[in-house]
């Protein structure tokens, strides 16, 4: 009787079911449009294939014990920056340019890190100075060192590196790193971590992919961030990965990877010590149970002998901590920058190795574009993905005819992220001008309300610009038809890249 059974009318019944199902969640569950449409086109063109798609990526999902800790995560963050930082942040806030103090009240809200001023950065522009800085720092440690990197690859000098942090555990700084799972595949299959381990340094695992668990909890969300914290007097970020760029994918025809690093002094390295603590946090529950202990016991006395400094200096910049996550509840990087657009009256230039933007941040450009504000984007010539590639250029003209200059980068794979606005404003940090990084991926960023400090990094921006060519309109449109047809037809997934 078997035989009887319509099995090909069942499959196809249960199949437009399970889409049908699958599509009514994208739309409730997705609040960005862009990512909705690009799924409800992976279902409709490619049913079987798009329904285990969105499974397995489609959504934020944490699991209920990180979310828990998460929450518990953003209460540290306020409890953290109301405790230490309160009475140093509100003069800080109130003297901030009319145009940015609301910007900076949305990553406030969200994050509980206001402007904190008596700050002293130091734009490290190539990768000799960056490892330099970073090992003599690690050296010089007498207390702690926190690193946490989304790619370790021990290569070259880095070798160097993670054997001062290994020569750091061994005298009695306390040492802590946290890694991320899928960049730092390679590191995690070696021998580095019983290595390290074994010299004393506590290493954590950021975000461990479980396969049992991948219908569960998604996969793909990454810990992005780069933050290095010594003593917790001074403090790196930027988009400097821990790897060796003379090693680090060199048969991926590239070209080295560019980066730039930040050293700071001041009030904003709690908050990025406390970042590190809180993504050690919310990894696993002995961690959360550590980290709260921390906060209550933390050395109120000597932050605030370094800030009473930094005070009698009268001088230092006025920085933000901005973290992002997707379990935040909104993106407030994306916010962020949108806002940052939309406050520019003379210029904005921005460098970024991935740019897949969605309507908003699009509209954004091109409208400041058309009220006459110079926008610049410079991205690298060859990135390591072609998908990311195609997508990127199918929103070259729309850029192009509204006077957005774009400058090709000709001198390796810009891996710098960074965006100016006028002569005063600064975001830099890990966050990547896509739907990942304002999304999906844990990142780190500083907002820097500094007219020196913008200057400075306006300087490397245009530094960058002599090594690049610029997109002409006539010569983009006069390209093959193909072309066109292929990018634009990637552009249709663009946001979920």
């Amino acid at each position: 009787m078997l035989h009887n059974i319509p099995w090909a009318e069942i499959f196809v019944v249960l199949h437009v079911l399970v889409v049908t199902v699958l599509m009514i969640r994208v739309l409730y569950h997705q609040r960005n449009t862009g990512v909705s449409v690009a799924w409800i086109l992976m279902l409709m063109a490619f049913p079987l294939v798009g329904a285990v798609a969105y499974l397995l990526i489609g959504e934020p999902r944490l699991g209920s014990r990180r979310l828990r800790r998460q929450r518990e995560l953003v209460k540290f963050y306020h409890k953290f920056s109301d405790t230490y930082l309160h009475d140093f942040n509100q003069h800080a806030c109130s003297g901030l340019n009319e145009r940015y103090h609301g910007i900076s009240l949305i990553a406030a809200d969200k994050t509980g890190f206001e402007a904190t001023e008596y700050n002293h950065l130091t734009l490290l522009t190539h990768d000799e100075e960056i490892i330099s800085a970073i090992r003599h720092d690690i050296q010089q440690a007498k207390t702690s060192c926190l690193l946490a990197f989304y790619i370790v690859d021990p290569q070259g000098v880095i070798v160097d590196l993670l054997n001062d942090a290994m020569a750091a555990a061994q005298r009695g700084v306390v040492t802590s790193m946290l890694v991320d799972s899928i960049g730092s595949a390679r590191f995690w299959r070696s021998d580095w971590p019983r290595r390290l381990r074994s010299a004393g340094i506590t290493l954590t695992e950021a975000l461990p992919i479980q396969l049992w668990r991948t219908f569960f909890v998604r996969a793909d969300l990454r810990n992005h961030r780069k933050i290095a914290v010594i003593d917790q007097k001074i403090g790196y970020t930027g988009s400097f990965n821990l790897v060796d760029p003379r090693f680090f994918k060199k048969n991926a025809g590239v070209g080295q990877w560019v980066d730039v690093m930040m050293r700071c002094e001041g009030s904003l390295v709690q908050p990025l010590a406390a970042v590190f603590a809180g993504d050690m946090a919310v990894e696993t529950e002995s961690n959360l149970m550590q980290v709260q202990q921390w906060v209550d016991s933390y050395g109120k006395q000597a932050l605030m002998q370094n800030l009473q400094v930094a005070q009698k200096e009268k001088t230092g910049v006025v920085v933000q901590v901005i973290p992002s996550a997707p379990e935040q509840g909104s993106p407030v990087i994306y916010d962020t920058i949108v806002n940052a657009i939309h406050a520019a009256t003379r210029r904005i230039m921005i460098t970024t190795p991935y740019f897949v933007p969605d309507d908003a941040l699009l509209l954004a450009l091109t409208t400041a574009a058309t009220r006459g504000v110079e926008v610049t984007l410079i991205v690298p010539e060859a990135v390591d993905s072609k998908l990311v590639k195609y997508a990127s250029r199918a929103y070259y003209p729309m850029l192009l005819q509204a006077g957005v200059k774009i400058a090709l980068f000709k001198g390796g794979l810009l891996h710098a992220k960074t965006l100016t606005v006028d002569s005063d404003y600064t975001l830099f940090g890990t966050v990547n001008m896509d739907m990942r990084s304002f999304y999906l991926n844990m990142e780190i960023s500083l907002a820097i309300y500094d007219e020196g400090m913008t200057e400075k990094i306006v300087a490397l921006q245009n530094g960058y610009l002599r090594d690049c060519d610029y997109i002409e309109l006539k010569a983009w449109q006069a390209r093959s038809k193909w072309w066109g047809l292929v990018e634009n037809s990637v552009r249709l997934v663009g946001p979920l890249l």
